[in-house]
This record gives structure tokens, sequence and C-alpha cells, in this order.
């Protein structure tokens, strides 16, 4: 299963270069070894989900405990990405794996190339 943003339109701001995303999350206590979730991103209305990065139980994070400010940087590989979308998309072998995710945030920045 997952969750994704809306397509979020950067043109009026120039565009940005790099993304930053910061959240919340919980996993609840029936999540096996290396089952988890990823963060992908669309940038400038791409027609596939790009990976930026996916944390997995027991490697990544204990279930049954909450964790804030959890954060990743990306950087699209266009030049300048004008429109993006995030996603958080579960990879598990049961249906009862649950992931809650709370204050959602999405950074970007313009650094010249």
């Amino acid at each position: 299963a997952s969750i994704y943003s809306k397509n979020m339109l950067l043109e009026d701001r120039g565009g940005f270069t790099k993304f930053k995303v910061v959240f919340s999350f919980y996993a609840n206590n029936s999540i096996e070894r290396d089952d988890g979730f990823c963060l992908d991103y669309k940038a400038n209305r791409a027609s596939t989900w790009s990976r930026a990065n996916c944390w997995e139980s027991m490697k990544d994070f204990e279930n049954g405990k909450w964790y804030d400010d959890t954060r990743w940087k990306f950087q699209p590989p266009a030049r300048v990405t004008k429109s993006i979308r995030i996603r958080f998309r579960g990879f598990s072998t049961e249906n009862n794996d649950r992931i809650f995710f709370d204050k959602v945030e999405l950074y970007g920045r313009n650094e010249l190339i």
C-alpha cells in the first residue's frame, strides 16, 4: 500500500535542485525483519516513480517505537525540478503490517550547478 501527495508546482519559485523530506512514523509490532517502507518521488511530471530511500525493520527502525524528525535528502537528476510528488510505499509479506506517518514536510532549495 502507499500514500502520496498531489503534484506540487514549483515554477512560481523558479524550481528547485535539492529536496529534503522530514517526517514522523510508527511501525506496529507485526512488521517482520526486512519488511519496511520506501520514500519515492516523481519530478517534472515523470511517468514513473524514483526511489529516494528505503527503511527496513530491525535494520533502520524498531517496531512499536515512535520516530520523530526522520530526514532524507535527495536530488532529482533534472537540472531544475519545476514540479514534484512524493509517496511512502510499504513493502511487506503480511497484510496486517502497518506504518503510520505524521507531520510530513517537504523542503526545496536551489544550488548552483
